[in-house]
C-alpha cells in the first residue's frame, strides 16, 4: 500500500469515528435535522409568553347573587294629589256638631294612609287660620290600603261657638277647612261655613280629630 492509500485510508477512518462518538453524546443540530424527526412544534402559550388557555381566570361577575328573597315593595303614602276629601254632618248632640272626614282616592294607583289629619278653621280673603287647629284624640290607628276608589274617614267633632261668650270667643265667620292629610305639607280645602272661634287660648278645645279609620261612616 502506497503512502497515499495510507494517508487516505486513515483519514476515512477518523471521519467514521468522528461520527460515532456525535451519535452517542448526542447528535450535532445538522445531524438530527437530517437524519431524524423533527423538533417538537412549541405551543402558542411557549411561544408568546402568555397564559396557557386553561389557566386564564373566568371573567369577573356583573351581578351579585341574591342571598334571599326580594323584600316586598311598599306602597307609597298618599298625597294631596291622590285624594278628594269632603265634610259631611253626620249629627249633633250636647252642643257639639260632629262630622266625618272622609279621603276618596281618586287617582290611579294605589297608595296608604294612616293616622291624624290637620284640621283648622280658615276665613277671610287670604285664607288665614281661626283659632287653634283641631286636637288629635286618641290612638294612631293602622294603615290603611286605598286602591282607586278606595275611602278612608275620620270623626271630627265641632263644638258651637255660643257655648262661649263673644268676649272668650273672638267669634269670626269661617269659609271652611284647611285639611293636612296625614304625614303631608300640602293642604287641600273644605268649603265649611260657619262661625268659628279666634281666641287662640280658648278653654276648650273647637275643633276634635280623631284618627282614620277604612270605609265610610255607617
Amino acid at each position: 500500500m502506497t503512502r497515499k492509500r495510507i494517508i487516505l485510508a486513515a483519514t476515512a477512518a477518523l471521519l467514521t469515528v468522528g461520527l460515532s462518538a456525535c451519535d452517542e453524546d448526542g447528535a450535532t443540530s445538522s445531524s438530527r435535522i437530517v437524519g431524524g424527526s423533527s423538533p417538537e412544534p412549541q405551543t402558542r402559550s411557549e411561544a408568546t409568553g402568555s397564559t396557557p388557555a386553561a389557566e386564564v381566570p373566568p371573567p369577573a361577575e356583573t351581578t351579585t347573587a341574591k342571598t334571599g328573597s326580594d323584600p316586598a315593595p311598599q306602597t307609597r303614602l298618599c298625597e294631596v294629589g291622590d285624594l278628594a276629601v269632603a265634610v259631611e254632618y253626620v249629627d249633633a248632640g250636647a252642643g257639639t256638631a260632629h262630622h266625618a272626614l272622609r279621603f276618596t282616592n281618586s287617582g290611579g294607583s294605589t297608595c296608604e294612609i294612616q293616622g291624624f289629619a290637620g284640621v283648622s278653621y280658615v276665613g277671610g280673603d287670604d285664607g288665614h287660620q281661626i283659632g287653634r287647629p283641631a286636637h288629635r284624640e286618641g290612638t294612631k290607628g293602622p294603615a290603611i290600603t286605598l286602591r282607586p276608589g278606595g275611602q278612608a274617614w275620620a270623626p271630627l267633632a265641632a263644638p258651637r261657638t255660643e257655648n262661649y261668650d263673644s268676649a272668650t270667643c273672638h267669634p269670626e265667620e269661617a269659609r271652611g277647612l284647611r285639611v293636612y292629610p296625614p304625614q303631608e305639607y300640602d293642604s287641600m280645602f273644605v268649603p265649611l261655613t260657619g262661625t268659628a272661634c279666634a281666641n287662640p287660648d280658648l278653654p276648650g278645645e273647637q275643633l276634635t280629630v280623631k284618627t282614620l279609620q277604612p270605609g265610610a261612616p255607617s
